[in-house]
């Protein structure tokens, strides 16, 4: 975040600047929050898929033993 000079008073077109940057990250943040929890939910997926098929395969070898 860039300082501001404390012996003035930031003028209006300063404050507004600052606030449209605040705005812009956290936009970009929020965007790779979201893309990070879209990853996090395929990761799962896959992961609970790996576990049913070894769930199923470990059941059809106890059948048939």
């Amino acid at each position: 975040m860039p300082k501001l000079n404390t012996a003035a008073r930031p003028e209006g077109r300063d404050l507004i600047a600052l606030a449209q940057k605040l705005a812009r990250d956290a936009e970009r943040h929020a965007l790779l929050s979201a893309s990070l929890a879209s990853q996090a939910d395929r990761l799962m997926i896959a992961g609970l898929k790996q576990l049913e098929r070894r769930a199923a395969t470990h059941a059809g070898a106890n059948r048939s033993a």
